[in-house]
């Protein structure tokens, strides 16, 4: 046989087994790719943990609207009944913290005090609030309401963990009492309180008292469009060196956080001398002198000011049994005082 066909045998026979083995190589290749991919997917998928966050970021209701909802949710249903523990925060008072520092309060927390369920199965839980309608011109206050904990560990917060719960301050008619400021040789200090009963022949009931102890005007309240159908209103001379003190009243209704014009409001004026004077310690003798009725959905125009011929009363002083403080109200704090002359401002101009 020529060398060449050897060569070429030989070559050809070496081609042959380097096939060979890289097809070889192939199938092992194959074998364990297959049996890798057999064993995946026999592996269980990653549990994917519910996520729990608040159903929105902010919530704006008006403080007339009673009882609101608001809910924390999960993506997906719950494996098991879960607690979760939030915070509260914010310019609201709820009723416990105002209880508990003898301060008023704007709403009380009427499920679970600081907590809230969701039951297996399910995606939500619901916090309600009930909002207090009150006798203060307030302007917007914020319920700031935070995720603190939850007692499992299957499940995940968010960062949708918080909510800020805005509260409009709700229709209603502003009552100013103002006099004249310290002057050279005159000063004086009133102060203003509103009784509500379910006629004028019944105000018996306290509900509000606006009592700085400095000697500037004015004094305030606010009486929201809520149940009760009649007001009494006392203006008392509380101190001072005028003869005649000059005073004025101004009714003012507050729509949608906008007080009316000036030139539809209602105004009385009125003058005390120093046989009205009333360094009053008890609600007893701080009586009605003016009057003013719910008519509809509004109120009706006020009564005319009557001027008693002493005191800052106008009937015997056992007609109330009403409980008071046995001492005036103290000065307001720096804070309270700017947030009062800011009203002020807001509603003469």
């Amino acid at each position: 046989m020529p060398k060449e066909f050897s060569k070429f045998k030989y070559v050809n026979s070496t081609i042959m087994r380097k096939y060979s083995t890289l097809f070889l190589s192939g199938l092992v290749i194959t074998f364990f790719a297959l049996a890798i991919s057999a064993c995946s997917d026999d592996d269980p998928e990653p549990v994917v943990k519910p996520k729990l966050s608040f159903n929105e970021s902010t919530l704006t209701v008006n403080e007339s609207s009673g009882i609101v909802e608001v809910e924390v949710v999960l993506d997906k249903p719950a494996t098991e009944d879960i607690s979760i523990t939030y915070e509260l925060s914010g310019s609201a008072v709820d009723a416990v913290f105002g209880d508990a520092n003898d301060i008023s309060s704007d709403y009380e927390i009427l499920t679970d005090y600081l907590e809230v369920e969701i039951e297996a199965g399910e995606t939500t839980g619901v916090i309600e609030i009930g909002l207090y309608s009150d006798f203060y011109w307030e302007g917007s206050e914020v319920i700031d309401i935070s995720i603190e904990s939850v007692d499992s560990d299957e499940v995940e917060i968010t960062r949708e963990d918080e909510i800020e719960v805005v509260i409009l301050q709700e229709d209603g008619l502003i009552v100013l009492l103002e006099w004249p400021r310290v002057e050279l040789d005159s000063l004086a200090d009133m102060d203003l309180v509103l009784r509500a009963g379910s006629s004028t022949s019944t105000l018996e009931d306290v509900v509000a008292l606006s009592a700085d102890g400095a000697f500037t005007g004015g004094e305030l309240v606010f009486i929201p469009k809520a149940p009760n159908l009649a007001y009494g209103l006392s203006y008392v001379y509380y101190e001072g060196t005028y003869n005649r003190l000059p005073f004025k009243v101004t009714f003012t209704d507050l729509v949608n956080g906008t007080a009316e014009p000036a030139a539809q409001r209602q105004v009385f004026e009125a003058t005390y001398t120093k046989a009205n004077l009333n360094k009053w310690t008890n609600f007893n003798t701080t009586l009605i002198v003016q009057t003013l009725e719910k008519s509809g959905v509004g109120f009706a125009t006020p009564s005319q000011i009557t001027v008693p011929i002493s005191g800052s009363r106008v009937a015997p002083s056992d007609s109330f049994t009403q409980a008071a403080p046995t001492l005036k109200k103290t000065k307001r704090s720096l804070e309270e005082t700017e947030l009062l002359h800011s009203m002020l401002e807001k509603i003469k101009n």
